[in-house]
């Protein structure tokens, strides 16, 4: 119990902590809990906790809330929580036990606030500034290609990079239309989805350098290239697209 009285003041203050008891005391206290999955050799659940936890605006967003760690292998995170195939992944529970969001892998700060911000809405929290006031769900997207590129060679999964910009409608029509049919999701169901923005220098290092947006870079779990969609497609079309690069594998 001790452990999780402190966090009320220091949200970013990281405990490791039984699940349940956890749960029990977010139930009791009428608060929400942060529940953060690591594992022994996770490089990322290191830089979550010392950059992303530690930014000013992410520990002011998440003052009310109880803060759990939990490995992924841990009993108790297999029966409380959604199989989870990696860390860190992070959830946000309601003092009633319903998961409310969460993202899987490193998100950088203003990432994350943006997900804590759509969550404090959602539970009927007061919120700092920053962020968008959205109702929070599970977001299917990374947004550091390191961190995918890290899980898809533990779990074995392809890669799908997304490269856009804010400026072009075509990146925001492919987003919202192809990228979200039924159809497609399902195709790519085996694949870890990374968005980037346009000129990212991360994603140079790994050859993803395109002339124009919207691009989508379809990589295997070595981060080696199955195939390039170039430009906007209808869903049927993006389909095709898929399936000749899942053909490469």
């Amino acid at each position: 119990m001790k452990k999780l009285v402190g966090l009320l003041w220091l949200p970013a203050l990281l405990m490791s902590g039984e699940l349940k008891t956890s749960l029990l005391q977010a139930k009791k206290q009428d608060k929400p809990l942060m529940v953060m999955v690591t594992s022994t050799s996770c490089r990322y659940c290191t830089k979550m906790k010392n950059v992303t936890l530690k930014d000013t605006e992410v520990k002011k967003n998440l003052e009310g809330f109880l803060f759990t760690q939990v490995d992924k292998e841990n009993p108790e995170a297999k029966r409380f929580l959604p199989a989870v195939s990696y860390a860190p992944t992070v959830f946000f529970v309601s003092p009633k036990w319903k998961i409310v969001g969460g993202a899987n892998g490193y998100l950088a700060p203003y990432k994350f606030n943006d997900l804590v911000v759509r969550t404090r809405t959602q539970l009927g929290m007061p919120s700092e500034e920053g962020g968008s006031p959205a109702a929070p769900k599970q977001d299917k997207w990374m947004y550091d290609l390191a961190s995918a590129a890290d899980y898809a060679s533990q779990t074995g999964k392809q890669v799908l990079v997304f490269v856009q910009s804010s400026k072009s409608k075509y990146s925001k029509l492919l987003e919202k239309k192809a990228l979200s049919d039924s159809t497609v999701t399902q195709a790519l169901e085996n694949f870890v989805w990374v968005k980037v923005n346009y000129g990212d220098e991360s994603a140079k290092a790994y050859g993803i350098d395109p002339s124009g947006v919207p691009s989508v870079y379809f990589m295997n779990s070595d981060m080696e290239e199955l195939a390039v969609a170039a430009g906007y497609f209808e869903a049927k079309d993006f389909l095709a697209w898929v399936n000749y690069a899942k053909s490469k594998i």
